[in-house]
């Protein structure tokens, strides 16, 4: 019986999931706050992965994505006064999906470096374009979101953190269960061998291009709603959402857990959150602190923490 099959996992899945439900228990507003912000990340981290970790596609441009989310909240809150929750939600991912797939296709016909370049290049595009179009953007201002609503509630990240918590979880929980299945699917496996050799996948029929397309465009679904629910959490977004700096936070999220390892990701995601919030605390040269810790990761942990981890654990138990 697979591990993944074990009652020991399903308990473990199950005290996880307790464990994320009681965080609010705490009281304390700033902890639901950063539980949230673990949690847009690990949901961006996920579809990242799909990607970088399954795929075998390095992506510097994933902000734009994010960036799209955010910026398409902001506006319809604001500029439009739309604060439905289900409109404002499904538009962002609409928006941040649609130039995924225009993007997707661009690049997905090129090699791995000259991908990679391709959607730096869009970015820094997006990032531009946010000065230019700032009658709508608010140019380097930015601008202001305001909360979601839905069945006379208010959701938003500015005063009741705790209902805000409840719906980033519920979508967190939704993500990491539909990457799951995506990556244990026929076209997850599918996936896996395009990373693994692209030639030999192409040669027994596999549409290597085609399904990094598609891959692409499921990495930005996840991209725009990470982003969408980002907005309402910091009540405001700014141009820096689509630099390329931004977006390789989610590459050191994904690269410090593990890409190999599907839960990987997210425990990046979270341990870069925590690690961020204590060192800005502590001095204005966070990048720097978190550029070392990325060399340190590299150097000792190739496969990332969870991922080293896991490889270390099970050699010792081959070995008993």
């Amino acid at each position: 019986m697979g591990f993944q099959n074990t009652l020991y996992c399903k308990v473990l899945v199950l005290t996880c999931i307790l464990l994320l439900l009681s965080i609010p228990l705490a009281g304390s507003s700033y902890l639901n706050f950063l539980a949230c912000m673990a949690l847009v990340y690990s949901i961006w981290a996920l579809g990242y992965n799909l990607l970088l970790g399954y795929t075998g596609l390095l992506s510097f441009g994933h902000g734009a994505y994010f960036g799209l989310g955010a910026y398409t909240v902001a506006i319809l809150t604001t500029r439009y006064s739309i604060q439905s929750l289900p409109v404002v939600l499904g538009t962002a991912i609409l928006v941040s999906t649609f130039f995924g797939t225009i993007i997707g296709y661009l690049c997905a016909r090129h090699v791995a470096k000259y991908f990679a370049l391709l959607t730096l290049a869009f970015s820094q595009l997006f990032y531009a374009l946010t000065f230019k179009l700032y009658k709508w953007t608010g140019g380097s201002d930015g601008i202001g979101v305001k909360p979601l609503k839905l069945l006379g509630l208010e959701f938003s990240g500015i005063g009741d953190t705790v209902s805000y918590y409840y719906l980033v979880l519920l979508f967190f929980l939704l993500s990491l269960y539909t990457s799951w299945r995506i990556v244990n699917s026929p076209f997850g496996k599918a996936l896996q061998a395009i990373r693994d050799n692209p030639l030999k996948a192409e040669s027994i029929g596999i549409p290597v291009k085609r399904y990094k397309w598609y891959a692409f465009i499921v990495s930005t679904v996840y991209s725009g709603l990470a982003g969408a629910l980002y907005a309402p959490l910091f009540g405001h977004v700014v141009p820096d959402l689509f630099h390329f700096s931004f977006s390789g936070e989610v590459l050191f999220a994904t690269l410090l857990g593990g890409h190999r390892i599907f839960i990987g990701p997210v425990i990046g995601a979270i341990v870069f959150t925590i690690a961020r919030s204590y060192i800005t605390a502590v001095t204005i040269y966070w990048p720097l602190v978190l550029g070392l810790l990325l060399v340190i990761v590299a150097l000792f942990f190739p496969h990332g923490v969870i991922g080293t981890l896991y490889t270390t654990l099970k050699g010792r138990f081959r070995r008993l």
